[in-house]
C-alpha cells in the first residue's frame, strides 16, 4: 500500500495539565475510538503506553474488555513497546531496559501481543546509542518525528536503517506531523498527502487524530479522508497500522543507513527544571541500588516493579524535559522522591539482613560499609557521627591494620564528628572498621577541619599541577586553575581554567529554533577564599556571588586518587538565565567530543552546540584528553577546547513561543532555589570507556554505612 493511513491520538498524559486529567483523557479517548470503530468498520486505531491500558484496566474494565476485542480482531495496535512515550536523551540503560521488561510482560499477559514497534512521535530527538537498546530489547522498527526537516537535514532518508555498534533498527521520520485536523486547512492536507515524496516512495505512513490532549480520529476527519479515498485504486490507500508499514516498507531494496543522534529540538528541555531531573536521575540510581542490594541478600528484586513504573512514567517526554506545568512538576517531584525513599528502606533492610550474619569482632562496635557494586573500588569515603568518633584512638579495618583518616568539616555544626579516609571496599560486600581506644594515635585538633583564609598558593599550586600534571609545580606561577584568592595571584581571570559564567536567555521554555546558549552576560565575582590541608585530603573553598545568588566551590584533592573532586553549590535567584561552569584545561583542541549515553558513547561535535548529558564527557588532546566526570548537571556544550557544563537554567514553566510574557504580571519562574553538583576532573587521561563507566558508578554509589554493636 503506498499510503498507510494510522489512525491514533497522540496523548500527552501530563503537560499542561496534571496525571489525574490525563488519567480523564485516555479513558475518554480510548472510549471514543472504540465508538468511532463500531461506527466505522475499516477504521483501525494505534495507541501507545502500556501504563494507559493498565489505568483502563484499574478504572473501566469494560471499557477494556472493549479493546481487546479490537485487538484480538486485529484492528486496535497497541503500538511503542514501553510504559509510556519517554525522553529518550537523559534515562539510563537500565530504565529502557525495564520500559520494555515491564512493557512485554503487561502486553503479554493482558493483552496478548508482542509489540515490535518503537513509537516517540513527539520526543525532543534521540541518542545515537539507541538503535542497541532498541535492537537488545527486542523491538525491530522505531517511528518519530522530531528532529524535523528542517531541523536534522543530513539524514538519507526518511526510511532508513539507524544503527550503532552494529546493532539496527528500521527507523521512519514521518514528514507530516502526526496529528492535522482542526489546525491543517482541509485543502493542504489533501495536498501532504500528494507530495512528491509520498507519489515517489514505494510506501508511506501518514498518522492522524486529534492528539496532546487526546481526541483520535473525530467523526468528520474520518468523513473527509473516507472520501478523499473514494476512488482511489485498490491497494493504493487505506487505514493501516505502524506495523504493517514497515512490514512492507522493509522489502524495499537500498535503504540507506544512518549512524549517530537524531538531533537538535527543544535544546531547552536538556536543562530546564533541573529539580525534576535530578530528583529522575536520584530514582535511577536508587532503583538499581536497591536491585543490586536484594540480590547481594538473595533476594529477587520484582518488589520494585511498582516503584520501577512510577520511575517511568515520570520519564515521559514533556516531564523530565521540563515542559509541563508547576503542578504537574511538583507531583512528579513527589513520586520520585517516594521512589527514591522506598528504595532507601529497601537497601538498607537488604544489607541490615546481611550485617546481621556477622557479628562485630570488637567490643566497640564496627562500622561496616557496603559496597554493592560488581568490582572492589577504591574511593575515598566519609562517615559522620555524632556518638561514635573517638578522640586520637586509632582507626582500623577488620584485620586490625591501622587506616589513616583526616577529620573534616561536618554537616552541621552542632555535635557532629565528620572524618574521611581512603581505601579499598570489596565487589558485593562489606569491609568492617573500628576505633581502638587502647591504641592510641596523634591527630591535629578538632579546630583544624575548619577553612582557614589567606594565601592557599600551595595547594593551589598543587591542584594546579593536577590538572596539567606533565607541567611542573613552577611552571604554574602565571597560570591559574581556579580565580585568584590572594594577593600573590596576580593573574587576570581570562587565563583562568575554571569559571562560572552567566548567559542571558530570552528563548522559551524549549529553546525553539536555537541549537545553542552563547549570550555570555557575565561571570560570577569571587568573594573569597580559604583552605584546609591535611594527610588525606586537601581542600579550597571559594565562594562566589552574582546579583542575588551565591555559589560555594570546594576542591579537593586525595592522597594517592587522581583527579580533581568538586563540590558546587548554587543558590540560584536570577530571572531567565544560565549558569554555565566552563572547564578549559590546556592542550585540548579537537573538533570532537566522547559522551556517555544511554548504552553506550556518542562521538558528538564540539561546535558549541548543546548537548544532553550522562555522567561523563571525554575530550581528547592527542593520544590523551581530559575528562570530567559529574552528577547533578544535564547539559553541556563545547569549544575550542573548553567544556561547558550547563548547571542551572531558569526559565518560565511552560512558556512556548510566540505566546508573550508581560511584565507586568507576576512569572513563575523554575529552577530558582539550592542546586548541587558534583565533579571528578581528570586530566591527561587515556581513553578507556570501562574506566569512565566504573567511576561514574562510583560516583554514584551511596556506600552504605551499617553499625554494629
Amino acid at each position: 500500500m503506498r499510503i498507510h493511513m494510522v489512525p491514533n491520538s497522540h496523548i500527552d498524559p501530563v503537560w499542561l495539565w496534571d496525571k489525574y486529567e490525563g488519567i480523564d483523557e485516555v479513558l475518554n479517548t480510548f472510549r471514543s475510538a472504540c465508538n468511532r470503530m463500531d461506527e466505522f468498520p475499516a477504521l483501525t486505531f494505534s495507541a501507545s503506553s502500556l501504563q494507559f491500558y493498565e489505568w483502563t484496566m484499574k478504572y473501566d474494565m469494560k471499557l477494556f474488555k472493549r479493546i481487546r476485542e479490537r485487538i484480538d480482531e486485529g484492528r486496535w495496535e497497541v503500538c511503542g513497546g514501553w510504559w509510556i512515550e519517554p525522553d529518550t536523551n537523559l534515562p539510563l540503560e537500565s530504565s529502557f531496559i525495564k520500559h520494555a521488561e515491564l512493557s512485554a510482560k503487561f502486553a503479554k499477559e493482558k493483552l496478548g501481543v508482542e509489540v515490535k514497534t518503537a513509537y516517540v512521535p513527539d520526543t525532543f530527538g534521540h541518542p545515537a546509542t539507541l538503535p542497541k537498546i532498541l535492537s537488545q530489547t527486542g523491538f525491530k522498527y522505531f517511528i518519530f518525528c522530531r528532529p524535523g526537516l528542517q531541523e536534522k537535514t543530513d539524514l538519507p532518508s526518511n526510511l532508513f536503517h539507524w544503527e550503532y555498534e552494529g546493532h539496527s533498527v528500521l527507523a521512519y521520520r514521518l514528514k507530516h506531523h502526526y496529528g492535522q485536523w482542526g489546525w491543517v486547512p482541509t485543502d493542504k492536507i489533501s495536498s501532504m498527502l500528494e507530495d512528491e515524496e509520498y507519489r515517489r516512495q514505494a510506501t508511506n505512513c501518514y498518522l492522524f487524530g486529534i492528539g496532546d490532549h487526546g481526541g483520535g480520529p473525530s467523526i468528520d476527519e474520518i468523513n473527509f479522508y473516507n472520501k478523499f479515498m473514494e476512488n482511489r485504486p485498490k491497494g493504493d490507500i487505506g487505514y493501516s497500522t505502524c506495523h504493517n508499514f514497515f512490514s512492507e516498507a522493509e522489502k524495499i531494496i537500498n535503504i540507506p543507513k544512518y549512524s549517530g543522534d537524531l538531533h537538535f529540538h527543544a535544546i531547552g528541555c536538556y536543562s530546564v527544571m533541573r529539580d525534576v531531573k535530578d530528583a529522575m536521575r536520584s530514582s535511577e540510581h536508587a532503583l538499581e541500588y536497591a536491585s543490586r542490594a536484594l540480590k547481594m541478600n538473595g533476594k529477587k528484586d520484582d518488589c520494585l516493579d511498582d516503584a520501577w513504573k512510577t520511575s517511568l512514567f515520570n520519564q515521559f517526554h514533556d516531564i523530565l524535559p521540563g515542559s509541563c506545568s508547576p503542578a504537574a512538576a511538583e507531583n512528579a517531584k513527589g513520586e520520585l522522591k517516594g521512589v527514591e525513599s522506598f528504595c532507601k528502606n529497601t537497601a538498607y533492610s537488604a544489607l541490615k539482613s546481611i550485617s546481621l550474619k556477622s557479628k562485630p569482632k570488637v567490643k566497640e562496635g564496627e562500622f561496616r560499609i557496603f559496597n554493592t557494586l560488581p568490582f572492589e573500588v577504591t574511593a575515598p569515603i566519609s562517615v559522620e557521627s555524632m556518638v561514635y568518633f573517638r578522640e586520637n584512638a586509632a582507626f582500623k579495618d577488620s584485620k586490625g591494620n591501622l587506616i589513616e583518616i583526616q577529620e573534616v568539616l561536618p554537616s552541621v555544626r552542632c555535635a557532629n564528628r565528620r572524618w574521611e579516609f581512603i581505601d579499598t571496599l570489596p565487589a558485593e560486600g562489606f569491609k568492617a572498621y573500628h576505633f581502638d581506644s587502647e591504641h592510641l594515635v596523634e591527630r591535629p585538633k578538632s579546630d583544624s577541619v575548619h577553612f582557614q583564609p589567606g594565601n592557599p598558593l600551595l595547594l593551589r599550586k598543587q591542584i594546579i599541577k593536577n590538572l596539567h600534571p606533565a607541567r611542573k609545580t613552577e611552571d604554574f606561577s602565571d597560570n591559574n586553575l581556579l580565580h585568584k584568592g590572594a594577593a600573590e595571584w596576580t593573574i587576570g581571570d581570562s587565563l583562568s581554567s575554571v569559571k562560572f559564567l552567566v548567559l542571558d536567555d530570552k528563548s522559551d521554555t524549549w529553546s525553539h529554533g536555537i541549537s545553542k546558549f552563547d549570550f555570555v552576560e557575565g561571570e560570577f565575582k569571587l568573594e573569597s577564599t580559604s583552605a584546609m590541608s591535611g594527610t588525606e585530603t586537601r581542600k579550597l573553598y571559594q565562594k562566589f556571588t552574582y546579583g542575588k545568588s551565591t555559589l560555594d566551590a570546594v576542591y579537593s584533592i586525595y592522597r594517592g586518587l587522581p583527579g580533581i573532586y568538586a563540590d558546587i553549590k548554587v543558590n540560584w535567584s536570577e530571572h531567565r538565565k544560565i549558569i554555565k561552569m566552563e572547564i578549559k584545561p590546556e592542550g585540548v583542541s579537537s573538533p570532537h567530543l566522547l559522551m556517555q549515553c544511554a548504552g553506550g558513547s556518542a562521538r558528538r561535535k564540539a561546535d558549541g552546540s548543546e548537548l544532553p548529558m550522562h555522567h561523563w564527557s571525554w575530550m581528547p588532546a592527542g593520544d590523551k584528553g581530559m575528562a570530567v566526570l559529574q552528577k547533578g548537571a544535564f547539559a553541556c556544550d563545547c569549544l575550542n577546547g573548553r567544556l561547558r557544563l550547563t548547571l542551572v537554567r531558569s526559565s518560565v514553566y511552560a512558556f512556548h513561543d510566540p505566546t508573550k510574557l508581560d511584565m507586568n504580571d507576576p512569572q513563575l519562574d523554575t529552577d530558582i532555589g539550592r542546586h548541587s553538583f558534583n565533579l571528578i576532573m581528570l586530566p591527561c587521561q587515556e581513553l578507556d570507556e570501562d574506566y569512565f563507566n566504573r567511576s561514574a558508578e562510583i560516583l554514584n554509589e551511596p556506600f552504605t554505612v551499617v553499625r554494629e554493636s
